[in-house]
């Protein structure tokens, strides 16, 4: 289904690196601050307490998905534009947005809780669900591989578009799970799946799980749930989910999700991947609810958790910077490894709170955090 785009253009009186002033305007708002302690200036734009799930760069133009809507901010003048199911008309039908990637063409790609997929090519929405067969309409992680052909983590399997039509793996063609949180593809073309039982890997041909028991994440406690289950969140999917904290994506109803017994999944599990990174190694990395960040080389599985320094053990979003550091957005602010150990940027450092679920850095050195109270951004030399 095709939409012509509408949205409502907000239009901010401060570029994003000016002298400490504003223009305040109905919408959202840049606040500049100073970090409290350490080298670090910070400017925040304010979401109120609506978390930055998701972020892409193109061109100066930054895409935020929140449980809100999506965001469009121009870093260069200063300039928001939203995007909900109400100015799309449709375009976007859900609110919560999980995942948005840019397509070859220059096609923005929006994921959404509920509403399946939209694409946007900045001046017509298409919109697919399972009804033109996609695995389920609620989209966690996209992918374009070397050809261009893009791959959709589901609720219910792996989808793939050719452009035409979806084909999607189940359980039954190998996958560990149905419901699938990232995807990666490592530098010889293999696939790497993080589901809720573990990680699959699928090099077109074969399936190979990879779970606990092989090495993936930390040992849980019998009462890690409790003392360890971040407050104000709970895992994506978990029964409950929807009704508030930072995964309450609005109105859609998960039910069908939500009531199998087996999924009822709230507490630390080392088998619950949902993040993975390929690094300049090849290495494979993949983060877990509650059960630190495991790193495979192809041989040896090993685990960091807050013990070896990582900011927290849930671990919501795996990136790399420009300099091949690995970057990991966790419940304990967002922690960087230099090879050796772990470092971590929190509310100490002026980051506005330690639940940072998404992670960007542009080609002018800035740094984007998106945090359960808005976004974040610094440009300049690291701490410590």
């Amino acid at each position: 289904m095709k939409l012509v785009a509408a949205g409502s253009l907000l239009l901010i009186g401060l570029a994003l690196f000016s002298c400490h002033r504003s223009t305040r305007t109905a919408g959202p708002e840049i606040v500049p601050a100073t970090a409290a302690s350490g080298p670090i200036v910070w400017r925040h734009f304010s979401t109120a307490n609506d978390p930055v799930k998701t972020m892409t760069m193109d061109g100066s133009n930054l895409w935020m998905g929140t449980s809100k809507g999506l965001i469009r901010f121009n870093t260069a003048n200063g300039e928001f534009q939203t995007y909900s199911p109400q100015s799309t008309e449709g375009g976007i039908v859900s609110k919560g947005i999980y995942v948005i990637r840019v397509d070859p063409k220059g096609n923005k790609w929006v994921g959404t809780y509920g509403g399946g997929l939209s694409k946007f090519d900045g001046t017509t929405w298409t919109r697919y669900t399972s009804s033109d067969g996609l695995g389920d309409n609620w989209i966690y992680d996209l992918l374009f591989d070397q050809s261009g052909t893009m791959w959709v983590a589901t609720w219910s399997g792996v989808s793939v578009f050719d452009g035409t039509r979806f084909k999607t793996y189940t359980v039954k063609d190998g996958l560990a799970d149905k419901w699938v949180y990232s995807m990666v593809l490592d530098r010889d073309g293999i696939f790497w799946f993080g589901t809720e039982a573990g990680v699959s890997r699928f090099d077109r041909k074969s399936w190979t799980t990879y779970t606990h028991k092989d090495g993936v994440g930390a040992d849980v406690k019998p009462d890690a749930e409790a003392a360890q289950f971040p407050s104000g969140t709970t895992p994506p999917g978990a029964s409950g989910g929807e009704g508030g904290g930072a995964y309450n994506y609005g109105s859609e109803s998960a039910a069908h999700h939500h009531m199998s017994l087996e999924k009822q999944n709230m507490g630390p599990n080392p088998n619950f991947i949902i993040s993975s990174l390929v690094d300049a190694k090849n290495q494979k990395w993949f983060g877990t609810w509650g059960a630190g960040l495991t790193r495979y080389d192809g041989k040896t599985w090993t685990t960091f958790t807050k013990e070896q320094g990582l900011g927290g053990n849930f671990v919501l979003r795996l990136t790399m910077d420009s300099e091949g550091r690995v970057w990991a957005g966790t419940d304990g602010g967002a922690s960087w490894f230099d090879g050796q150990r772990w470092h971590t940027i929190g509310t100490a450092d002026g980051l506005p709170d330690n639940y940072v679920f998404s992670v960007l850095f542009d080609d002018r050195g800035h740094r984007w955090f998106g945090t359960l109270k808005g976004l974040s951004v610094f440009r300049g030399t690291l701490p410590g």
